[in-house]
């Protein structure tokens, strides 16, 4: 039997459990701003149906789906497997282009997407992200974060041919509003009037603070 030695335990017992961060989005964008911060993650799927949550005002709907596809994970640690022994970081976000009060989520079809980009072409629109973000040690929840942020976005306007190419090319179907920053062309999107990685589905203004304040990031 080895024995353990005074100072060893001490040291075992001060010794800082590792820390998870778990995506809770299948988002392409999202997991590609993660990859990028050269950070170790895992993607999960909420349960919640997301087209359930309804609210008049727009900006409080696109907090209320980001708040609870985040609190399904964290409320149900079992469920999603998260380590009692770790630190667990939970993200979760919503993304929608915003017109007055109507909203631009992603599109059903390709005669949908032709709608949302006929509606969104030729002026501008506020792309805006809810983010929520819950802190586990273990399955205990410390803390919670609760964010968004807007964009002014500008959209060139297509001939209708150019629109039958658009949605024959692209899986439009993935991307909020029927676009993406990082996959779409570059033409369509003339304008940005703020964060680019807002309008991709993780604004790294609201993202890379937390994760300085967890130690994730430098």
């Amino acid at each position: 039997m080895k024995l353990v030695s005074k100072q060893q335990q001490q040291a075992m017992q001060e010794a800082e459990p590792p820390l998870h961060i778990i995506l809770a989005s299948q988002s392409i964008g999202r997991r590609s701003l993660l990859e990028k911060l050269g950070i170790r993650f895992r993607v999960v799927v909420s349960r919640v149906d997301e087209d359930s949550i309804q609210d008049k005002d727009p900006h409080k709907m696109i907090k209320k789906r980001a708040a609870a596809k985040a609190a399904e994970v964290a409320k149900n640690p079992r469920v999603y497997m998260l380590d009692e022994s770790a630190k667990n970081l939970i993200i979760a976000a919503d993304s929608m282009a915003i017109v007055g009060k109507k909203t631009y989520g992603k599109a059903k079809d390709r005669e949908h997407a032709k709608v949302i980009l006929k509606d969104l072409m030729g002026k501008a629109h506020t792309f805006t992200t809810a983010v929520t973000v819950y802190y586990l040690e273990g399955h205990a929840i410390k803390k919670v974060w609760d964010k968004s942020h807007h964009t002014k976005v500008h959209l060139r306007k297509l001939s209708p041919a150019e629109v039958d190419s658009y949605v024959s090319r692209f899986d439009f179907t993935r991307f909020a509003a029927g676009y993406a920053l990082n996959e779409t062309p570059w033409d369509l999107v003339v304008k940005v009037d703020g964060s680019f990685t807002n309008v991709i589905g993780l604004p790294f203004e609201v993202i890379l603070p937390i994760l300085r304040q967890v130690k994730a990031i430098v």
